[in-house]
């Protein structure tokens, strides 16, 4: 876009501004002359032609006291001099009403400028974000790839694990039925003992009363063992064999009774050791149900998320 410059004339003042673009060298003021003295510094609050001078992106404002008219005793002088400075904006030039088409002109063709520039650089950033996108879209389409691959893998784990649950749940109710009848059968047996026991020991009241009615006929074979001493010896020997069949009775009762307490404490000892594998049994499968929901848990929540960001790691979920 070509420079434009304006001047005005107030007084014996001539002031020159100028938009200047790119190198301030190719751009310079035709009246100014650069010093070249090394030694002199240019001093601050002089203006410098060489720095861009942009004028303000908005109409000047004529009601600012910067653009009133002279006042009623300062009405021979220009409204330019003599008066204080403004500091809270730079030094403009004097503008009157038919140079507002000069300054709307500069300001239009510098806000093409710089629009186009803007532009330009949102078509670049469109373009770099596209790409970015491309690849992005690319790593990601990866990632849900192996994601399907690891949730797909993980279903099938889900799948055998349940298998084998069942089978353990199944295992668990054989052993339960198997107890179930370990204990019925151990109930029979020990009722058939009762019986049995009660059975002996109504045979061997019996048997205590033949012997005492055994002894009171001996006894009245003694009374009468001076008259009949062949009966004596006879109910003797009688006597003898009753008492040792007594004691084999009593024996085979205490062995029997021995046995009973060995059959029992045999009994529940199995009884326990299935009761502790129940139990491991049962564990084992609460600690298999909570990995498995956990399991579950974690695919969920994979599922769910939509991206992942490029610096994280790959998660591992098996």
């Amino acid at each position: 876009m070509p420079h434009q410059v304006f001047g005005a004339v107030a007084g014996d003042c001539i002031i020159n501004t100028c938009i200047v673009l790119g190198d301030e060298s190719q751009h310079q003021h035709p009246l100014w002359e650069p010093d070249t003295d090394p030694t002199r510094s240019p001093r601050p609050e002089l203006p410098r032609p060489s720095r861009n001078i942009v004028p303000h992106p908005f109409p000047p404002n004529r009601a600012h006291p910067t653009f009133e008219g002279p006042s009623r005793d300062e009405h021979h002088y220009h409204h330019h001099q003599n008066r204080p400075p403004v500091y809270h904006q730079p030094p403009r030039p004097v503008l009157h009403s038919h140079h507002d088409h000069v300054l709307n002109r500069r300001r239009d063709s510098h806000f093409d400028a710089v629009l186009e520039g803007f532009m330009e650089s949102q078509r670049k950033t469109s373009r770099d974000i596209e790409t970015k996108l491309e690849f992005t879209r690319y790593e990601l389409d990866g990632r849900l790839g192996e994601l399907s691959t690891q949730i797909e893998r993980v279903e099938s784990r889900c799948l055998d694990m349940e298998e084998d649950l069942k089978k353990q749940g199944e295992a668990i109710e054989d052993n339960r039925r198997a107890i179930h009848f370990t204990k019925v059968s151990t109930k029979e047996m020990d009722n058939h003992l009762d019986e049995k026991i009660t059975s002996l020991d109504n045979n061997l009241d019996g048997t205590t009363k033949s012997l005492n009615s055994i002894t009171a006929v001996a006894h009245q074979a003694k009374r009468e063992v001076a008259e009949v001493t062949l009966k004596e010896r006879q109910c003797y020997s009688t006597m003898l064999t009753l008492v040792e069949g007594q004691k084999q009775v009593k024996a085979q009762i205490r062995d029997l009774h021995i046995s009973l307490d060995k059959r029992s404490q045999d009994i529940q000892r199995r009884a326990r050791g299935l009761e502790d594998k129940v139990d491991g049994v049962s564990k084992e499968v609460k600690d298999l149900t909570t990995r498995l929901a956990n399991l579950e848990e974690k695919v969920l929540t994979e599922q769910r998320r939509p991206f992942l960001s490029t610096t994280m790691p790959r998660p591992s979920l098996l």
